[in-house]
């Protein structure tokens, strides 16, 4: 079976890859399983109990240790995770050898505000969060704006509830926890994606998950650990707020489902993934320097961020077809480039907003009217 790959500027997107690969489909070798009935009755049975700690824990903290060995992907990743019911989360990227996942990120949610700071490139994406029952997200997890959150649920959601599984002959002891193996593999039933296969360790006394090793078939052997799982400790407010440090640029996330990819995009890598052409200052303008691309990807589309400096003055631009659908901000109205335009100061982030050729585009950043009427009559 072929699975179509979409790239960025990185080996694989993982993100996607992972939804793909767990969401459907039975192959792989592991522990030999039991060979009685009542194995699989008693291994589904403690797979729904651990799941369903999980779905009604009030809190949750964790600490997620992700490694993924693959003839052409390989990395790792750890993250801490904390949420509360029933929507706010809070996840930082501790430590990571993956591109797509930058040590330092920091995702929070307060329910109705979400926040994704890059401390690397000094800027925050912030927005109000419009409708919960529109959320992606995970009753383990949290939010699945976070990059990280998104890739541990991709993995763990649907071996809880969509493996097939039996209790294994195995006894192991996991960082001084006696585990209970169950072995996993995808159903037999599934019409789309590769088959996985695999063992999640269980603690004998909490029945939680210590442990997770899956193979997926014709990508990597993924091993997700869980060193640290609390459920229902008390967590404290602050947690899940976030005040913007000074100096770095406060830029829109349009919609919360938007999650911005974090490795850096030149221009012509951001084009050819749009398909079309992208405006941007002529590298004569020597006096500004583009930064890299960043993508927003929405329900609606995508979004692409051309990050700017100019001196210590900091600024980016937004443009994209999904840019089209949103409506023009209130402010100022100016004419510009032989059409209507929109400056607003009303917020933190000064924005000059116009629509061209089928884009919406948006010059955002410490910038006064003049300054982003320049810059807007400088694109190209």
């Amino acid at each position: 079976m072929s699975i179509p790959f979409r790239r960025c500027c990185y080996p694989v997107p993982l993100l996607l890859m992972l939804l793909l690969l767990l969401s459907g489909c039975n192959s792989g070798q592991s522990q030999q399983p039991l060979q009685a009935g009542s194995s699989r009755a008693n291994a589904q049975r403690l797979l729904q109990q651990s799941e369903q700690q999980l779905i009604t824990a009030r809190t949750l903290h964790a600490v997620v240790n992700i490694q993924i060995d693959g003839e052409t992907y390989q990395g790792a990743v750890t993250s801490e995770i904390w949420r509360a019911a029933p929507a706010k989360s809070r996840s930082q990227i501790l430590r990571s050898t993956l591109s797509e996942f930058p040590a330092g990120e920091l995702t929070i949610s307060n329910g109705e505000k979400l926040w994704i700071y890059n401390p690397a490139r000094h800027i925050v994406y912030t927005g109000s969060i419009a409708s919960q029952s529109n959320q992606g997200g995970s009753a383990l997890f949290g939010s699945s704006s976070s990059p990280a959150n998104q890739l541990t649920l991709n993995l763990i959601d649907p071996i809880f509830s969509q493996s097939r599984a039996s209790l294994t002959s195995q006894s192991i002891t996991i960082d001084g926890h006696s585990a209970t193996v169950v072995h996993v593999s995808s159903q037999q039933s599934a019409t789309s994606g590769p088959d996985y296969s695999g063992d999640v360790y269980l603690d004998r006394s909490s029945n939680l998950p210590l442990k997770l090793v899956l193979n997926l078939q014709g990508f990597a052997e993924v091993t997700l650990q869980l060193p640290t799982l609390e459920l229902n400790r008390p967590l404290a407010d602050s947690l899940f707020n976030f005040t913007p440090p000074a100096n770095v640029q406060v830029a829109p996330l349009l919609q919360a489902s938007a999650t911005p990819t974090s490795g850096t995009l030149t221009l012509g890598q951001a084009e050819q993934l749009a398909g079309y052409h992208l405006l941007s200052i002529p590298s004569s303008q020597s006096a500004y320097q583009l930064e890299g691309v960043d993508i927003l990807t929405t329900s609606s589309g995508q979004i692409f961020v051309l990050h700017y400096l100019k001196g210590d003055q900091s600024f980016s631009i937004l443009e994209g077809k999904a840019l089209a659908n949103e409506p023009l901000p209130s402010g100022t109205t100016l004419t510009l480039r032989g059409t209507t335009a929109i400056y607003s100061a009303s917020s933190d982030n000064p924005t000059l907003a116009w629509k061209e050729h089928g884009l919406g585009i948006r010059i955002s950043g410490d910038l006064d009217e003049q300054e982003a009427l320049a810059i807007a009559n400088l694109l190209t």
